[in-house]
């Protein structure tokens, strides 16, 4: 029974540290890039005086001390497993910098960081001592931190709230608890439960040495292909398959349908007769063929959960993280080596992860890339090239997590266990995916005050940051509140990027705001273009549109307002159609040359945009319309101005409105860049909506949201309708 006891502790530990690693990871990769990217933009501030207090900015010295001091825990803390591991209190060291870390974090703003670097520095630590030391409970730790992860999030509406200190969560919905106390309470619980457990298991280890036949426990070790796949591994968890949101959107399956399979999924392998049947199942292959065979089915399952929608390519990403969770057995064998060199291979863990996730960034920011000077002419190509690549770097880090399977071939390390362990875990599956299916479960929509008179926006977020890479979502909730919007047009929303903390951004703000939510992806599946409607949403489309810089795209959302009232008059009216687009920059020359007019990709675009919008309604032009969005020009374009312009060329139409026109130069600006420049980017034209106003937001809430302005129209529904202004 005092075993039962010890690995039920240790269990506990082990799944409490998993967890706080896998949160530092995931924040400390947006964070600084978060960081980075408003250092960036702070060097080119004409005069850094004018900014001084804005949210956000940060110093390029600081970064630089951030990145210096991560990469300097990455290389420090692993390798002290190679001295500490004989060490009986290295364990618990380990778990109290971990704890220390992940509680220091929410002390205080400039903290967040070197905190949280100092967990993931401590979690590496713990993990290549858990290998050394207690080899079994390795995959435990990073499986359980998963499930953790994936619980909180859905509780949050794939927002983690516990790096938010004031954040306050109600408990049993009656006791009010501030996360900075939370997380504290838990720092200390986490400490308290390391010592008991290291003097529980060293009491037990001072009776058995008194008895005869006694022998050391087995150690473990991890060698450099181990490491890889371990980088491997946590990119995939990362990126996919243990981001329920972002597994949604990469199969078209529901969200709140997908969460409690994933965490059945990511759970299902801690059973012990899960694992002896996994056993019998691959003792059937060929010893040379076996690991090969698991990487083609990984593989696999990535390709159809990427390529095809709905069910079929759910299921395939669920068995998927079910495959790669059973997967981290093969990456430390047990024995008794006589030098032990896991420590120098965890060192390849961050590295492999490194490598992949620079890929992965780039398969989004291609487009922005400069070109380099000789002799790194050539490397701006390459990381161009990233371009539709996320696929790719997928099945590339399914191959390295295989190699270890590919090269171990004397034995299957999975094995069963006692009766009272498979029950445990059975239950802990049943209870997780319980768990995630009330988390993740929605809200009620809430439909407009005044269905004859509605409010439509048009905002660009910035990727869920503000100007200076501020965290914004909650500013842009409060400003579509504020201004009573009915249908918001979004652009530049991420569902799931690391770089923006893996938040499904589309769907936090639709049950943030309780609207309905449509999105259409432009980069991959995870960044793109939405409608948030408080108004039914019909029929949801998309359209790519061609060019060789950043994707655009155009979405067209019907909307039937007259669902929502009791109007005679109604008959013939159809649907309200909504268009939102995002159309790429203009650029003035590539690898040194000048682009023509002819040749910019805003002009085939936009074309190719007014054509699709023409094909819906022509010839007859009898429909309610809006069309929005961020096209990244001027109303002096060409592609603006005049009766002669594509505009009204393509659509055939000179009543299409710009409710903004009439507005003076200054209050239109929907643009702010920080060396001091503004444009008019973002435009909303209605069409058969009669008109009662128009504004663009310029209210210092909307200054601190993001670096674009929202613009937004007041329309009633059908002639005859009066609203007030």
């Amino acid at each position: 029974m005092s075993h039962i006891r010890q690995d039920f502790l240790r269990t506990l530990e082990a799944g409490a540290v998993g967890l706080f690693f896998v949160q530092a990871v995931r924040f400390t990769y947006a964070a600084l890039y978060a960081r980075a990217s408003s250092a960036d933009l702070v060097g080119r501030v004409p005069d850094p005086a004018a900014i001084a207090g804005v949210p956000g900015v940060v110093q390029l010295g600081t970064v630089q001390e951030e990145i210096a001091l991560l990469a300097g825990l990455l290389l420090v803390l692993p390798l002290l497993s190679l001295i500490l591991r004989r060490w009986r209190w290295s364990l618990p060291f380990a778990v109290i910098l971990v704890a220390l870390g992940r509680s220091m974090a929410l002390q205080a703003a400039d903290l967040q960081v070197p905190a949280a670097s100092l967990v993931v520095g401590g979690g590496l630590l713990y993990l290549a001592l858990l290998v050394t030391r207690r080899p079994t409970f390795f995959p435990s730790a990073l499986l359980l931190g998963f499930a953790g992860d994936q619980i909180i999030r859905a509780l949050g509406d794939t927002f983690d709230h516990s790096w938010q200190r004031n954040y306050r969560l109600a408990i049993a919905g009656q006791v009010d608890v501030e996360m900075g106390t939370l997380i504290a309470g838990a720092a200390i619980a986490l400490i308290l439960l390391a010592v008991l457990l290291w003097y529980l298991e060293r009491r037990s280890a001072q009776a058995a040495q008194r008895e005869e036949g006694y022998a050391p426990p087995l150690a473990g070790q991890m060698n450099a292909w181990g490491g890889l796949a371990l980088g491997a591994l946590l990119f995939l968890e990362f990126t996919v398959l243990a981001l329920p949101n972002a597994a949604a959107r990469w199969s078209g399956l529901g969200y709140t349908a997908l969460v409690p399979w994933l965490l059945a999924a990511t759970t299902l392998p801690l059973v012990p007769e899960v694992r002896d049947q996994a056993r019998r199942f691959a003792g059937m292959f060929d010893t040379v063929w076996r690991g090969w065979l698991w990487m083609l089915l990984l593989g696999l399952l990535l390709v159809v959960g990427r390529r095809y929608d709905g069910l079929l390519a759910g299921l395939a990403l669920v068995f998927a993280q079910f495959l790669a969770g059973l997967t981290l057995w093969w990456l430390f064998d047990v024995g008794l080596p006589r030098r032990n060199l896991t420590g120098i291979a965890m060192l390849l863990c961050p590295i492999g992860f490194g490598a992949l996730a620079v890929g992965d960034y780039f398969t989004y920011d291609y487009a922005y890339v400069r070109d380099l000077a000789p002799p790194y002419q050539n490397v701006d190509d390459v990381l161009r090239s990233f371009r539709g690549m996320g696929l790719g770097l997928a099945l590339a880090a399914a191959l390295v997590l295989s190699i270890p399977m590919i090269l171990w071939r004397r034995r299957i390390p999975w094995r069963g266990g006692r009766g009272v362990y498979t029950l445990a875990g059975l239950l802990l599956v049943v209870g997780v995916s319980y768990a995630g299916a009330l988390a993740a479960s929605g809200s009620i929509v809430r439909r407009p005050a005044n269905a004859d008179c509605l409010r439509l926006a048009t905002f660009n977020i910035h990727g869920g940051y503000s100007q200076f890479f501020d965290a914004n979502l909650e500013r842009v909730a409060q400003l579509v509140e504020l201004n009573g919007v009915d249908v918001l047009l979004l652009q530049e929303v991420d569902t799931g990027r690391m770089a923006s903390f893996g938040v499904d951004q589309v769907l936090w703000l639709a049950r943030r705001l309780r609207m309905e939510a449509a999105f259409y992806p432009q980069n991959e599946a995870l960044q793109g273009i939405a409608v948030l409607s408080r108004v039914p949403i019909e029929t949801v489309r998309g359209l790519s549109l061609p060019g060789d810089g950043n994707q655009a795209a155009v979405m067209q959302v019907t909307l039937n307002p007259e669902r929502l009232v009791a109007d005679p008059l109604a008959g013939g009216l159809g649907p309200l159609y909504v268009y939102n687009a995002w159309l790429g920059f203009r650029v003035a020359e590539r690898n040194g040359q000048l682009i023509p007019e002819g040749e910019q990709d805003q002009n085939r675009q936009y074309r190719r945009m007014l054509d699709w919008i023409a094909a819906w309604h022509d010839p007859a032009w009898s429909d309610r319309i809006a069309v929005g969005g961020t096209f990244n020009f001027g109303p002096d374009s060409p592609l603006y101005r005049g009766p002669d312009s594509p505009l009204y060329a393509a659509l055939g139409n000179p009543a299409l409105q710009d409710p903004v026109a009439s507005l003076r130069a200054e209050e239109a600006m929907t643009v702010f860049l920080v060396d001091g420049t503004t444009a008019r980017f973002d435009y909303l034209w209605t069409y058969r909506l009669p008109l009662t106003g128009a504004m663009v937001d310029h209210s210092p809430e909307a200054v601190r949201a993001s670096d674009h302005r929202s613009t937004i129209v007041a329309v009633s529904r059908r002639e005859g309708i009066v609203c007030p202004p």
